[in-house]
């Protein structure tokens, strides 16, 4: 009987092992080229799948031309990018997997997670390429919530990117000219190394854009949201 239960567990000791030494394989999915760091000449993306599905990815491989090349492993897997996004955001290379924006000091590339059907996503990245410098800079599973991606745009003029999001608000109140909703800030973070909500900057973004009643989505804060487009206004009414 010893001898029976040491040879079990030897062979779930290799058993173990033998897991933990399997390499996914990886098949090519996309290759795109683009001049990341502006020096005139084409760089190289390259979205890898152990998945089966020709929209998902779970690796990006991107390899500055004589320089560096880094590779990131999704912790999920990321997809084609939101068509409300693409609707609003001019992509800077011909694919759906990812969005890319160019400026003279920076190219910053977005990968979009899946949203599922209570409109949470999955996984969403951010990789920041400057001064030949390959980064990841955020990278959120399950930690923040980036429902709504809104905007990649220089907030001030210096050629330096910023990342606007939202979570997705609820209407549960219709009138002649507006709806009734929660109240669902926009956040904004600054695409360097550090990549983190800029709270002076989101503030002022929702006085101009939006209403400004504080840092965090708030379902009991009403908000008036005009049927023309026009700036949501703050209502003194509150849920109870």
């Amino acid at each position: 009987m010893k001898k029976y239960l040491i040879f079990l567990f030897l062979v779930s000791v290799f058993n173990a092992f033998g897991q933990k030494s399997i390499k996914p394989h990886y098949r090519k999915l996309k290759t795109i080229y683009a001049d990341l760091n502006n020096d005139g000449k084409p760089d190289t993306i390259i979205l890898s799948s152990s998945s089966i599905g020709e929209s998902f990815f779970n690796k990006i491989s991107i390899t500055l031309s004589g320089l560096q090349k880094r590779t990131f492993i999704a912790k999920d897997s990321w997809t084609t990018v939101d068509k409300w996004f693409l609707d609003s955001n001019k992509n800077m290379v011909n694919t759906k997997l990812i969005f890319l924006k160019k400026t003279g000091k920076q190219s910053v590339i977005l990968l979009f997670g899946e949203l599922d059907g209570a409109g949470e996503r999955g996984e969403f990245s951010i990789i920041n390429i400057e001064n030949n410098n390959i980064k990841m800079v955020f990278d959120d599973y399950g930690k923040i919530d980036v429902d709504s991606p809104t905007k990649l745009i220089s907030l001030k003029n210096d050629d330096r990117l910023d990342f606007i999001y939202r979570n997705i608000n609820e209407f549960d109140e219709q009138t002649k000219d507006a709806m009734i909703g929660s109240y669902a800030p926009f956040f904004v973070y600054p695409v360097d190394d550090s990549c983190k909500l800029n709270k002076t900057l989101m503030k002022k973004y929702n006085e101009e854009h939006y209403v400004f009643a504080g840092f965090n989505y708030n379902e009991k804060l009403r908000i008036r949201y005009p049927n023309n487009c026009g700036k949501p206004t703050l209502l003194k009414k509150r849920r109870p």
